[in-house]
């Protein structure tokens, strides 16, 4: 294997063309977007200031992100700031930063409250948990932390992030949602960490370092056809020609892979559309004071279009946006909600009055935006492992990295980046020099 051609310059795919350079392989990315970093994408929040469209931090044992960073001289531009929690439930509003706070939640009787204690500790300590992929979620919670808990805290939040399939979620999801909070929490409490001026400037920086190593990038170039011969990939081709390759790395969502792949492999390509994936819907707006004095509020009440409400001038100073504060209003869902098709302006308009309700003020932004992902997320329900693809696909020479790799944790920079090396592994090259810090992703598909 000489030449490598990798779909998709999204953090996975720049990473993994990172490795395979570094190897000595001649390497092509080519990216359908006129812009390389996938879901890391920003917009200008201020006069030359950027903002990630979708809310993204660092957690304190994130290894491969601080490699990475590292390795194209970001290392010192990663900053900790202290984080907090909290939960509006019936109308009020609810420190939820530790044990202390949850005992004092007074929305629940004491036992209860003792018992989400327990139950969420259990989750943390004993490793079989992260493995338990036939137990919902939902359902071991109401035996366990009792259905009060689990009716008035977690179901709430698992509606909100995966809608008509939240009982349908594994334990081991929840567990590994548990168990990397915890391990980003120090005696002070939790820090999570963001890079000074937005993860733009790791794109940027992960282009340039490509294109000096030699990497041709093509980008605003999909890729409409995978050349074969024999069962075996031959290249890729484009609106603008062939690209031949010994090897090919997809790291399309599966829906989109599993076109490109129907004509050689139609039984795989079924396999690969198996997969569900959420959309995520972010709102961003720029206020002139906070909302609440809280990072990351999760909203338990019904009657909201967003589930959490990500204040991130409570992680990065507002005087870095000019003195405006930034809010996202987030929420997962699948893209048949009608939320997902909702006009912007009516979007907006709704959610304003929704927050009026939340904070009992008025809510009016100095600026607003709305940002769309169709493939966000897989919807992780049980049995999902069994749908998550080999890196090494059925067809010789296509080897595949997707978002369903990360699971059982969640999407971010530094599971893209255990993802790559999982991958860039299965295609025979060695990836010692990444890190393995606690992340959970790639531990399916090899």
């Amino acid at each position: 294997m000489k030449r490598v051609v990798i779909i998709g310059a999204g953090a996975t795919g720049l990473v993994a063309a990172l490795l395979l350079r570094d190897a000595g392989l001649e390497v092509t990315l080519v990216e359908a977007s006129p812009r390389a970093g996938g879901l890391l994408a920003t917009f200008e929040a201020a006069p030359g200031v950027h903002l990630e469209h979708f809310y993204h931090h660092v957690f304190t044992h994130d290894a491969e992100v601080r490699w990475l960073l590292g390795r194209v001289g970001l290392a010192e531009a990663l900053t900790f700031a202290p984080s907090t929690m909290g939960l509006y439930r019936e109308g009020q509003l609810y420190p939820f930063d530790g044990p202390l706070d949850l005992l004092r939640f007074d929305a629940l009787s004491l036992v209860d409250r003792v018992r989400f204690l327990v139950s969420s500790a259990l989750l943390v300590a004993v490793p079989g948990y992260a493995r338990a992929e036939q137990t919902p979620a939902l359902a071991w919670l109401r035996r366990t932390a009792g259905r009060a808990a689990t009716d008035a805290i977690w179901r709430p939040l698992m509606v909100s992030k995966f809608g008509d399939v939240a009982e349908q979620v594994p334990l081991a999801w929840m567990a590994g949602r548990l168990r990397q909070r915890a391990r980003s929490r120090e005696a002070t409490g939790e820090r999570l960490g963001y890079l000074q001026g937005s993860l733009q400037c790791l794109v940027d920086a992960l282009v340039d370092h490509l294109q000096a190593a030699g990497v041709t990038l093509h980008l605003g170039t999909p890729v409409t056809q995978l050349r074969t011969a024999e069962g075996r990939v031959q290249g890729i081709e484009t609106a603008t020609g062939a690209i031949h390759a010994d090897a090919v790395l997809a790291t399309l969502p599966t829906p989109l892979l599993a076109d490109l792949v129907a004509p050689e492999a139609p039984a795989y390509a079924d396999a690969l559309r198996q997969v569900d994936y959420l959309g995520a819907l972010c709102t961003v707006l720029a206020l002139d004071a906070p909302l609440s004095p809280v990072y990351w509020l999760n909203v338990a009440d019904p009657g909201y279009s967003f589930g959490g409400v990500i204040e991130q001038t409570h992680l990065v100073p507002a005087s870095h946006y000019g003195g405006r504060h930034l809010v996202y209003l987030s929420r997962y869902l699948p893209v048949t909600h009608p939320l997902w098709t909702l006009a912007d302006d009516a979007l907006l308009d709704q959610q304003q009055q929704e927050l009026a309700r939340l904070f009992g003020r008025p809510v009016r932004p100095q600026q607003r935006w709305v940002f769309r992902g169709r493939y966000a997320a897989p919807a992780p329900t049980i049995g999902f492992p069994r749908h998550i693809p080999a890196f090494r696909s059925p067809v010789r020479g296509l080897f595949v990295a997707a978002m369903p790799h990360v699971y059982p944790d969640e999407r971010s920079v530094n599971n893209s980046v255990r993802v790559a090396a999982e991958a860039v592994s299965a295609m025979g090259v060695d990836t010692a020099q990444v890190p393995q810090g606690a992340s959970l992703a790639g531990r399916y598909g090899r």
